[in-house]
C-alpha cells in the first residue's frame, strides 16, 4: 500500500538548539533579578539541569507541562513562598529564550514543501512540555501551515514511544499505520514507537546511538532529510 502520510519528530530532526540550558538559564536569571530575586546564573543553570535530570531518570511515558517544570526549578532555587506567582513570568522568559535559540536544519523547509507538492499528508509527533512553544517555533520558520496535524505530548499526555501518541497522530489524518512513515532521530522514541504500531520508520542518524541497542530496526537510515525524498519514491 502506498504511503499517504509522512510524520516527523521535531527537536533534532527538524530543529536544533545551539545554546541549550546555559542560554535559557541566562534568560531566567535576568527575569528573576527583574522580579527582585538576586540569584547567580550558575545556580539557576544547576537547578535547570537538576530538574531535567530528575525527569530523565523517571523514564516516564507521561508528559509534564512546562509550567510545572518551571515551578520545580523555582522550588529547587529555594523560592518557596508565593513562588507560584512567579511561574508565569519565568515561563515566558524561558519560552522566549527557547524560541530565540532554536534553528531549523538547512533544507528542511524545501523538503516539507516538496512532500506537500507530491500530495503527502504531513504530521508532527513531538515530545514537548510546551505545545505553545512548539507552535512558536513552527511559525517562526513559516512551516506551521504545512502540517495537517500535530500530535504533541503536552496535549495527548502520552510521550513517545507510547503507542497512544502514534495512534492519535494516525487518527488525526485518518490513515492506517501501513500507510504512514515516521522520521526521527531517536531509535527508542521514534523508531521503536513507530514500528510498534506498524508504521514505517526512517531513522535520522544521531551520533552516540547504535542500531544494536534497539529492539526495532528502522526501514531506512538518513543523515539529511533531503534523502527522504528519494526513499519515498520507492515506497
Amino acid at each position: 500500500m502506498k504511503v499517504k502520510a509522512v510524520f516527523f519528530d521535531a527537536g533534532d530532526t527538524l530543529f536544533y538548539s545551539k545554546g541549550g540550558f546555559p542560554f535559557r538559564a541566562r534568560a531566567v536569571t535576568i527575569k528573576l533579578r527583574e522580579l527582585e530575586y538576586s540569584l547567580s546564573e550558575v545556580d539557576v543553570l544547576n537547578s535547570i539541569r537538576k530538574v531535567a535530570e530528575c525527569f530523565e531518570k523517571l523514564n516516564e511515558d507521561v508528559e509534564f507541562c512546562r509550567k510545572y517544570w518551571i515551578s520545580l526549578i523555582l522550588l529547587n532555587l529555594g523560592i518557596k513562598r508565593k513562588h507560584h506567582d512567579l511561574v508565569e513570568e519565568v515561563y515566558k522568559a524561558y519560552r522566549r529564550a527557547s524560541l530565540e535559540d532554536t534553528f531549523i536544519y538547512e533544507g528542511t523547509t524545501q523538503v516539507l514543501e516538496e512532500l506537500k507538492r507530491r500530495g503527502f499528508l504531513l504530521g508532527l509527533i513531538s515530545n514537548t512540555t510546551d505545545y505553545e512553544g512548539l507552535k512558536d517555533v513552527l511559525k517562526k520558520f513559516r512551516i506551521f501551515d504545512l502540517f495537517d496535524s500535530i500530535a504533541a505530548s503536552a496535549l495527548t499526555t502520552w510521550r513517545k514511544p507510547r503507542r497512544e501518541i502514534f495512534y492519535y497522530a494516525l487518527n488525526q489524518l485518518d490513515v492506517k499505520p501501513y500507510e504512514a512513515v515516521h522520521i526521527g532521530d531517536s531509535l527508542k522514541k521514534d523508531v521503536e514507537g513507530a514500528k510498534a504500531v506498524g508504521m514505517y520508520a526512517i531513522w535520522k542518524f544521531k551520533e552516540g546511538e547504535k542500531l544494536e541497542d534497539s529492539n526495532f530496526k528502522p526501514d531506512f537510515i538518513v543523515r539529511n532529510l533531503s534523502e527522504v525524498l528519494d526513499i519515498l519514491e520507492l515506497m
